[in-house]
């Protein structure tokens, strides 16, 4: 299917070649569509997890009206607000600034004012499908047309030289891999090479995240398929393949031919940037306040990031409703489900919708550094629950090991529910943030999953799935809650 990845590998190794280097909004309810909101009863009591009423907050959310819910924009404004609004019908607290669900902060933003270009000749390579831009550190906005330097993983360190063989001098640097050993900066090694442009071989269809923070000189970075690769390098009478042996074997024995090359192909590429800019960002704040007057002192929160990767400039929206409709959706219902067992509660649960996750965990950060009430603050929280990429397309939960305990409480809740589940790494998300803090904290999600797509779409999240990761949360929730 386009656009599905599988644990993250492919964004792992891009991530590694491209980035190891290195006005105030009214808070009144929007207009909201009765053929597009859920029908919500406020009276509702059932203590189970319903998926269909997950569902139905993720196909809100993830409407193209929502304009793919980029942190600061009128589209996630009006998704914070529909999540506000589920807050305030479940009975929740606001918890947000001055009585609000609102939590205002600051972030850096950026984003494209044209679409990337990337062509040979007369021939254009076509976005989202064939090339995808990158942005952060090295590499930002910029316009390049220069003959190709192809310099497979880009060490210059380490004894290795993936540039021996070529000058990337005024040229731009073609990055094949395998990346270089013990990791390194390819884009930043090939710019202190001389190169005036970057590609990389990668997930193509995919929107990265864009990391607002920049060196004071950028080249325009571009991810491409190894097919367009093989294309741009055919006058060599070469392929990727061959190259990466050659890189491989170089690796091996020092002796052996230097792996880069020069290529008489005259490339194309462009990428267009806003400046960096201040927006004012929004996080959702809602908590259900235990009975117990000494133990509610103290709080579980559950939550995900509700901001998306926003629209491309030619119009088409990144829907945003596996990554991350689903987990806000989650949580809602979530929240829904425990507050009909409040009674029972010994610890409080903070719910909570965070902006600015895609670039770079800032409405967590910003919840961490403002929340000075009691429950809510870091000091008080017992564990954290951080929901992402939940509602495809797997029907098997992974789960992050942060806080080991934590991990093994969700797994063997999964298991007593007859749901599978797996152990994985940590970090990727908004649970980094309380764990930096010695939260027990834990990312959980679905083992295969899309995200970063056109394709990721409502009709991409089942109901069902919905309710097979709802029920583990809410009872691992409600478990910690109750003093377990």
């Amino acid at each position: 299917m386009l656009g599905v990845v599988r644990a993250l590998r492919p964004l792992f190794f891009i991530a590694a070649l491209l980035f190891a280097c290195t006005t105030h909004t009214a808070e009144t309810p929007a207009t909201q569509s009765p053929t597009t909101t859920p029908s919500t009863n406020p009276t509702a009591s059932s203590s189970t997890f319903d998926g269909a009423r997950a569902k139905a907050h993720v196909d809100y959310l993830a409407d193209p009206a929502r304009g793919g819910r980029y942190s600061g924009s009128a589209g996630y404004l009006d998704a914070a607000t529909y999540v506000a609004e589920r807050f305030r019908e479940i009975g929740l607290e606001p918890a947000g600034d001055s009585g609000t669900y609102f939590e205002h902060f600051t972030m850096p933003l950026v984003d494209l004012t044209a679409m990337s270009v990337l062509a040979i000749g007369t021939k254009t390579y076509r976005p989202r499908v064939d090339f995808t831009e990158s942005v952060g550190g090295r590499s930002g906005s910029g316009a390049a047309e220069a003959q190709l330097a192809v310099v497979g993983g880009a060490a210059r360190t380490g004894g290795q030289n993936d540039f021996a063989g070529t000058d990337a001098r005024g040229k731009v640097a073609l990055i094949t891999g395998p990346a270089a050993p013990g990791g390194g900066g390819a884009v930043e090694n090939a710019y202190q090479e001389g190169a005036i442009g970057v590609l990389v071989i990668g997930g193509a269809t995919l929107r990265y995240s864009y990391a607002p923070r920049f060196q004071t000189t950028t080249i325009p970075t571009l991810v491409i398929t190894e097919g367009v690769a093989n294309e741009l390098i055919a006058a060599s009478g070469k392929k990727v393949s061959d190259v990466q042996a050659a890189v491989r074997a170089r690796r091996s024995d020092p002796s052996a031919p230097a792996p880069g090359f020069d290529v008489p192909t005259t490339v194309r590429v462009s990428v267009s940037l806003t400046p960096v800019h201040e927006v004012d960002a929004i996080n959702v704040v809602g908590l259900l306040r235990s009975p117990d007057e000494l133990g509610g002192k103290r709080a579980v929160l559950v939550g995900g990031h509700l901001d998306g990767v926003g629209t491309d400039p030619d119009g088409t929206v990144f829907q945003a409703a596996n990554d991350n409709a689903s987990g806000p959706a989650i949580t809602i219902e979530v929240a829904r489900a425990l507050a009909a067992d409040r009674a029972t509660l010994t610890h409080s649960v903070v719910f909570v919708a965070f902006a600015g996750e895609e670039e770079g965990y800032f409405g967590s950060e910003a919840y961490v550094a403002q929340t000075a009430t009691t429950p809510g603050r870091v000091e008080s929280l017992i564990a954290m629950l951080n929901l992402d990429v939940i509602g495809c397309c797997s029907d098997t939960l992974i789960v992050s090991n942060e806080a080991p305990d934590l991990q093994q409480k969700v797994r063997e809740t999964a298991t007593s529910l007859g749901i599978s589940s797996q152990a994985i790494g940590g970090g990727g998300s908004d649970q980094t943030s309380f764990a930096r803090r010695r939260v027990p904290a834990v990312f959980i999600g679905m083992s295969d999953y899309i995200l970063h797509v056109y394709a990721d779409k409502p009709s991409v999240v089942e109901a069902g799935r919905l309710k097979k990761a709802g029920d583990v949360v809410t009872t691992v929730a409600r478990q910690l809650a109750a003093g377990g």
